[in-house]
């Protein structure tokens, strides 16, 4: 089945994970001032990071063109929206404090893991049973960059947390652009590795069926980064 991608929401998903580097970035910097309510901003932090990089995911799903309608069964798509928030919460639980190597490697895998299951499942939502397989080159590829962006993206938002010159806000911006790229590089490269089969479909019974509801979602989700991001800098 031949596929291809509206490029303008393809140019929009990178903007919400750029917007969503820099959110993590700013949010670090919360928790990591925080003293009394740090369990509070590493949860909001993780609301805010992890909706972000979901609403990025499902932004590069509308992008996608197939020759049939595409579909979601919602309490899948809900599920790895929670799965997106905990990978991120322990991301900036590591972070809370500073990183130490150890905690580190551990935290990137598991955020890598927690990254992957939420893209493939959130393919998984499509719920096309055997019409929808793997290249498992491209697939191994896209959990190499995953365990790289996580990794790179800890490290990143815990070096920039206190630049506040010109020259800082200008590393942070140059920053999230990369991790704007890291993160949407790791979606179509899983993008690439997905072969649909001629003739499938998605489940007639998929609850998100309607093209509406899906840029809904990603709106939302790029309201909460928005918001969150005016919130971490207030100084």
């Amino acid at each position: 089945m031949d596929k291809h991608y509206d490029i303008a929401l393809v140019a929009y998903s990178f903007v919400i994970a750029s917007l969503t580097g820099y959110c993590g970035i700013e949010m670090t910097s919360r928790v990591r001032r925080a003293v009394e309510d740090k369990r509070l901003w590493i949860i909001a932090a993780a609301f805010a990071f992890g909706t972000g990089v979901w609403g990025m995911h499902f932004m590069g799903m509308v992008a996608l063109v197939l020759p049939v309608p595409v579909t979601f069964n919602a309490w899948l798509t809900f599920a790895s929206w929670v799965v997106a928030v905990l990978v991120s919460g322990i991301g900036f639980y590591v972070i809370r404090n500073g990183v130490r190597i150890g905690s580190w490697l551990v935290a990137s895998a598991l955020m890598a893991a927690g990254v992957c299951l939420m893209h493939y499942g959130g393919m998984y939502a499509m719920q096309m049973g055997d019409g929808l397989t793997y290249r498992p080159l491209l697939f191994w590829i896209s959990v190499a960059i995953a365990f790289g962006a996580s990794a790179a993206a800890l490290l990143i938002m815990t070096w920039l947390r206190d630049s506040e010159r010109w020259p800082g806000v200008l590393a942070r911006i140059g920053a999230a652009l990369v991790m704007g790229l890291a993160v949407t590089g790791m979606h179509y490269t899983g993008m690439a590795a997905a072969m649909f089969a001629p003739g499938a479909y998605c489940s007639p019974t998929n609850g998100l069926n309607e093209a509406w509801m899906i840029l809904g979602l990603v709106i939302a989700a790029t309201a909460v980064v928005s918001l969150s991001q005016w919130a971490a800098l207030l100084r």
